[in-house]
């Protein structure tokens, strides 16, 4: 956009004006040179010419604003005055701009160009949207970019009993593409405290945030602001209210001791309050005398703020019942008291014997089976699934299989023989189905409603099964050889499995695929390949392939052997290994004509004669 006359012509010694003019369309610095020469003499010279353009004046002044991690828009009309596409290329200049890096226009079309203002930070800044095309040339707007600190989200007010906790949560979501790891604070620590140590948000993603009050007073509104910052994201600011409430709902303890044996247990209390609290503990039995006793015999207690105080007690329970009591705290100012309801549960003496029950895998085990229940009264044998329960604890790496595979309850055998013989015996229904091996230590638990629990160590095996077929291989030395079969699953679901060939197995044995998932029952099944490589002669080798999901175990033996040596049979010989018998004859004839010479016997005889004339 540079122009000026090609040539101009200049009387001798005398001097000319050359016009250059510039029709800049993009504000900037612009360096060039221009070159007179005389076609006569070839004599030249030339300038140097530095171009700086100012940019225009804006189109416009907008002001934007806007709330942090909210967003607004403003439309900006484009017209395309030209008889052809006009691509405007669009320079935004301010945090938190968002819009089209281009924009186009068809022939004389006008349109709006959107511009978006998310600021994640509050601030007060310019800003600038530039719009540059070849033709067209360049024109921008002057941008007021406001930015405003998000007013603080209220929390519904909160309501909790003293001594006790409320959680709520809270969500707070992550706008940008980078993990992000916020800070909280909270301005009344002792109320309200965030649950997590660490607060990270995964890109563009939320996170629920766990608060926590405990109320200090008693009908006293209090109130915090956690607020959760970063330093390029910013902060997030939440109002809570709480209020205490009287205590009206006991807590419940459980604490368990066998017949006539002593233990010893902890209640934990907190003063929620701001100011030392003076207690009076009083703890009542129901039922039996001193089944329930206190180990600290004063009955006033004094805790300082926020302070907590352990009250031990006894438990010991004289016979296989449920026994319970109250434990009351009170303080006067104000006029509160917090009741424990402590429940006392008799178990009977601990059973040395390991009760198993053993089967094979894909087999079935179904039996009853009787246990003694020491210090059990529980009226005639046929009742006693109505007031005993059982349950069985796992651990909890066997919990998924044995939940599958085996059911125990309380039930009598359909046989007379069978049934409790008297009042300490009680019949268990067993139903042992595995579908895979495995070994798991268990602990039953039999619980009477009116009180007393018995537990019993149970050894629940599943053994190996036999293996569900025999695959036999034949391969020579150094040569793969392969067997495909399919195999589906169990039931109607697929399940991953994993396959492969145990520690004892011949290495000359692999398997594909070693792990995957197993199509349901029902299909074509998943397709196995077993290869066989020998590496070296010797007696036939062997191997055990194992196919195991979650569920179900299936294996295989597979044998693998060498071809059988044949030595070559050939009807006819090839090549003629006899002589004829009248070139057997001629030979004959010709050896004995031959005169044969004793080479010993002359070396013998002359050696002799040598040694009579050397006498």
């Amino acid at each position: 956009h540079i122009s000026g006359p090609s040539s101009i012509q200049i009387e001798p010694r005398g001097k000319g004006e050359y016009e250059l003019t510039f029709q800049p369309l993009q504000a900037g610095s612009l360096v060039g040179c221009i070159m007179f020469r005389d076609v006569h003499t070839g004599y030249y010279s030339w300038y140097t010419v530095e171009l700086v353009t100012l940019p225009p004046k804006p189109q416009q002044c907008l002001t934007l604003t806007c709330v942090v991690r909210q967003a607004v828009a403003v439309d900006i009309q484009l017209v395309n005055p030209l008889d052809d596409v006009v691509v405007f290329e669009v320079a935004l200049n301010g945090e938190g701009l968002l819009g089209e890096a281009e924009f186009v226009l068809a022939p004389k079309e006008t349109a709006t160009y959107e511009l978006v203002f998310s600021p994640l930070l509050p601030a007060r800044t310019k800003g600038s949207a530039v719009f540059f095309n070849d033709i067209v040339g360049e024109f921008w707007y002057d941008l007021e970019l406001i930015a405003e600190q998000a007013t603080p989200e209220e929390i519904e007010p909160l309501e909790c009993e003293l001594g006790r906790t409320v959680q709520v949560q809270v969500k707070i979501d992550n706008p940008t593409g980078q993990e992000v790891s916020l800070k909280h604070r909270s301005t009344n620590k002792i109320n309200f405290k965030v649950m997590q140590q660490k607060v990270v948000l995964p890109p563009l993603e939320s996170t629920n945030v766990v608060i926590e009050y405990s109320p200090s007073s008693l009908g006293v509104q209090e109130e915090s602001q956690v607020v959760f910052e970063h330093p390029s994201v910013g902060q997030w600011i939440y109002k809570l209210q709480g209020m205490g409430l009287p205590p009206v709902e006991a807590r419940k303890v459980t604490v368990v001791a066998q017949v006539s044996r002593a233990v010893s247990s902890t209640i934990t209390f907190k003063n929620p309050f701001l100011e030392t609290i003076h207690a009076f503990i009083v703890l009542e039995s129901r039922g039996d005398k001193n089944v329930f006793q206190l180990l600290n015999r004063k009955a006033k207690i004094q805790i300082g703020p926020l302070a907590t105080m352990q009250i031990p007690f006894t438990f010991t329970p004289p016979s296989m019942t449920q026994h319970s009591a109250e434990l009351a705290i009170s303080v006067l100012k104000p006029n509160l008291t917090w009741t424990y309801q402590i429940t006392g549960v008799a178990e009977a003496p601990a059973d040395s014997t390991l009760h198993s029950f053993t089967v094979q895998a894909r087999e079935s085990l179904q039996t009853y089976y009787l246990l003694n229940l020491a210090g059990l009264d529980a009226g005639p044998p046929g009742r006693l699934g109505d007031q005993l329960s059982c349950h069985l604890d796992v651990p909890q790496q066997h919990q998924a299989i044995v939940s599958k595979c085996f059911e125990i309850s309380i039930e009598n055998s359909p046989e007379p023989d069978q049934r409790p013989k008297d009042n300490s015996q009680v019949s268990l229904k067993v139903n042992f189905a595995p579908l895979r091996p495995f070994v798991a230590m268990c602990n039953l638990v039999i619980t009477r409603a009116s009180g007393g629990r018995w537990r019993f160590d149970v050894k629940l095996e599943a053994t190996e099964p036999e293996v569900d077929d025999v695959i036999s291989m034949q391969s020579p030395l150094n040569k793969p050889a392969s067997v495909a079969f399919r195999l589906s699953n169990h039931t109607s679901v697929y399940a991953e499995f994993d396959a492969f060939f145990d520690a004892e197995s011949a290495y000359e044995f692999t398997v594909q695929p070693t792990s995957g998932v197993l199509e349901p029952a029902g299909t074509s099944g998943t397709t196995f390949v077993i290869t066989y490589k020998p590496t070296e002669y010797g007696k036939p080798v062997q191997g055990k392939l194992i196919i195991q999901t979650e569920d179900v175990y299936w294996s295989y033996l597979v044998r693998g052997t060498h071809p059988k040596y044949s030595a070559p049979v050939v009807d006819k010989p090839k090549v003629a290994t006899r002589l004829d018998k009248q070139v057997q004859q001629e030979m004959q004839r010709n050896s004995h004509a031959r005169k044969k010479k004793n080479f010993i016997r002359d070396n013998m005889s002359g050696g002799a004669s040598a040694a009579l004339r050397d006498d």
